[in-house]
C-alpha cells in the first residue's frame, strides 16, 4: 500500500522514499559518484609526471585539468533543465555514460593534445554529475532527513581524500599514466548497473520548461571566462596581464547581463536569481564561495607543504593527507547520532572553527615541526571538514519547493564552480608573493607558508559570520537509518 506521501504526491514530482530505499540511493548515487570524485585528486598528483611523459611544459600540461574544469564549468548552466526535461535518472546515466567514455579515450590518448580534448569530454559528465546527485538526493530523503542522507554520502565520498593521491602516486610508480583515467572504468560501470536497478524514473508532467537559450548564451561563456582567468592569475601570478583582465571583465559583463535577463525572465530562466533571496539559499552559497579560502585553499596548501618544505615523495605526500579524510569519516560516522538536532548554523561554525584550529600547527612549524602534530593537527580539520561540508550542502536546497530544487542545485553547483578556483587561486597567489619576498634557502620557503597559513586562518572569520546568520532550525527532524 502507498504511503500518504507517495499517494498525493503532485505530478512532476518524485515522492519520498522508505530508509531502505534511501540507503540504497545512497549507495548507488556514491559509488558513482567515487570515479569523479577520484579522478580529480588521481590527475592532480600526475601533472608533473605527465608533463615528463609527453615533454611538455608544466603549464601546457595544466591544460589537463584547465580544460577539464573548463568543461565542468560550461555544462553545469545547463543541469537544471536537463533535468527538468529528461529526469534526474536519465541525467545522472548520462553524466556518468559521457565520464566513462572520456576516462577510456584519455586512457588511449596519444599524445597532449588529444588528452585535454578528451579531458574536456570528460568534464562534461562530471559537470553534470553532482547536480543530478543532490537533485536525487534531495527529492528521496525529503527535508526531515536530508542532513543525515548528506552525512551518510559524504562518508562514502572521502573515499577520494583519503585514497586519490594513494592510489595516483601507486600508479604512478606502479604502472603506466594510462591507468590514472583507465581506473574510474569499474566505478563507472558499477554506478550505471545501480542507477538502472535502484533510482526512480521520470514521473510524468504536464509542462516541459523550454530551454532559455538567451540565458545559456549569457552564463554559460560568463562562467568560462571568470574561471579561465582565475586559472590565469595561478600560472601566471600577475593581476595585470592580458590573459587575466579580458576574460574576467568579458565574464564578469556577461555575468552581469545574465542576472538582468533572469530578473526580466523570472522564473522562465536558465536560473532564477531571485532564489538567492531565500535566506538558507544565500547565505550557503556564500558560504560555498568562502569555503574556497579555508577549505580548498588549504587542501592545496598541505600537499606542497609536504613536498616542498618537508622533502615528502608523492606517495608519503598522500600518507599525510590521510588523516584528514580519516578525522571527517570519523565524525560522520560517529557524529550521526549526536549531531541529530544539532543546527546547520552550528554545525557550520564549530566546523570553520575546527579547520582554524587544525591548521594552527602548521602556521608555526617551519621545517621542523613534530609530524605527530602536524598528524593530528590534519585529524581535527578532517572533523571540521565533515561537520561543515554536509550541513552546508543540505542547507542550500532544504528550503526550496520540490519543484525549484533542480535550478536551485544548479545556482549552488555554479557558486561552488566559481568558489573554489577563486580561493584556491587566492591562496596560490598569496603562496607565490610570500615565496618571491621569502631568503633563499629551505627556511625562507617554510616561512613563505607560514605567512599564508596564517591569511587561510584569517580567512576562516568570515564563513563563520556568515553562518550566523543561517536560520535557527534543526538540522534534521526524524532520522533514518544510516547507509
Amino acid at each position: 500500500m502507498a504511503s500518504p506521501t507517495q499517494s498525493f504526491a503532485r505530478p512532476g514530482t518524485v515522492p519520498e522514499v522508505s530508509d531502505r530505499r534511501l540507503n540504497l540511493t545512497i549507495a548507488a548515487l556514491g559509488i558513482g559518484a567515487i570515479a569523479s570524485i577520484l579522478d580529480s585528486t588521481i590527475v592532480n598528483v600526475g601533472v608533473d609526471h605527465l608533463s615528463r611523459v609527453f615533454d611538455a611544459s608544466l603549464t601546457a600540461t595544466q591544460w589537463v585539468i584547465t580544460g577539464f574544469l573548463l568543461a565542468m564549468t560550461a555544462i553545469v548552466p545547463l543541469s537544471g533543465w536537463l533535468i527538468d526535461r529528461i529526469g534526474g535518472r536519465a541525467t545522472w546515466m548520462c553524466a556518468l555514460g559521457v565520464f566513462l567514455g572520456g576516462s577510456v579515450l584519455c586512457g588511449l590518448a596519444w599524445d597532449l593534445p588529444a588528452l585535454i580534448g578528451f579531458r574536456v569530454l570528460q568534464g562534461l559528465g562530471a559537470g553534470l554529475i553532482i547536480p543530478a546527485l543532490m537533485t536525487l538526493l534531495t527529492q528521496a530523503a525529503g527535508q526531515q532527513r536530508l542532513m543525515t542522507a548528506m552525512g551518510s554520502f559524504s562518508l562514502l565520498v572521502q573515499v577520494g581524500p583519503i585514497l586519490g593521491p594513494l592510489v595516483g602516486g601507486a600508479l604512478l610508480q606502479g604502472a603506466n599514466w594510462r591507468w590514472l583515467f583507465l581506473v574510474n572504468i569499474p566505478f563507472c560501470v558499477a554506478g550505471l548497473v545501480l542507477a538502472r536497478m535502484v533510482l526512480p524514473p521520470k514521473p510524468p508532467t504536464a509542462h516541459k520548461r523550454p530551454l532559455d537559450g538567451v540565458g545559456l548564451a549569457l552564463l554559460t561563456p560568463a562562467l568560462v571566462g571568470v574561471i579561465y582567468a582565475l586559472s590565469n592569475i595561478s600560472d601566471l601570478g600577475d593581476l595585470g596581464t592580458v590573459k587575466v583582465w579580458a576574460p574576467l571583465v568579458c565574464g564578469l559583463a556577461l555575468l552581469a547581463g545574465f542576472v538582468g535577463w533572469s530578473l526580466r525572465d523570472g522564473a522562465s530562466a536558465l536560473i532564477d536569481v531571485r532564489l538567492f533571496t531565500d535566506r538558507g539559499f544565500g547565505v550557503t552559497s556564500g558560504l560555498s564561495v568562502l569555503a574556497g579560502f579555508t577549505m580548498f585553499g588549504g587542501m592545496l596548501l598541505f600537499p606542497l607543504y609536504f613536498q616542498q618544505v618537508r622533502g615528502a615523495s608523492v606517495v608519503d605526500t598522500g600518507l599525510f593527507m590521510v588523516p584528514q579524510g580519516v578525522g571527517a569519516a570519523v565524525l560522520i560516522i560517529f557524529g550521526k547520532k549526536p549531531l541529530q538536532r544539532v543546527t546547520a548554523r552550528t554545525r557550520i561554525v564549530c566546523g570553520f572553527a575546527l579547520m582554524a584550529l587544525g591548521t594552527l600547527p602548521f602556521a608555526f612549524s617551519g621545517t621542523r615541526g613534530e609530524t605527530w602534530l602536524l598528524v593530528a593537527a590534519l585529524t581535527v580539520r578532517g572533523l571540521g571538514v565533515g561537520a561543515s561540508t554536509s550541513a552546508i550542502n543540505a542547507s542550500a536546497v532544504a528550503g526550496l519547493p520540490k519543484d525549484e530544487i533542480p535550478r536551485g542545485t544548479t545556482a549552488f553547483n555554479i557558486v561552488q564552480r566559481i568558489g573554489a578556483p577563486f580561493g584556491t587561486t587566492t591562496v596560490a597567489v598569496l603562496l607565490a608573493r610570500a615565496t618571491a619576498d621569502a631568503p633563499h634557502g629551505t627556511a625562507g620557503l617554510a616561512g613563505a607558508f607560514a605567512s599564508t597559513f596564517w591569511w587561510t586562518l584569517g580567512f576562516t572569520v568570515f564563513p563563520v559570520a556568515l553562518a550566523l546568520l543561517l536560520p535557527r532550525v534543526p538540522a534534521t527532524g526524524p532520522v533514518g537509518r544510516a547507509a
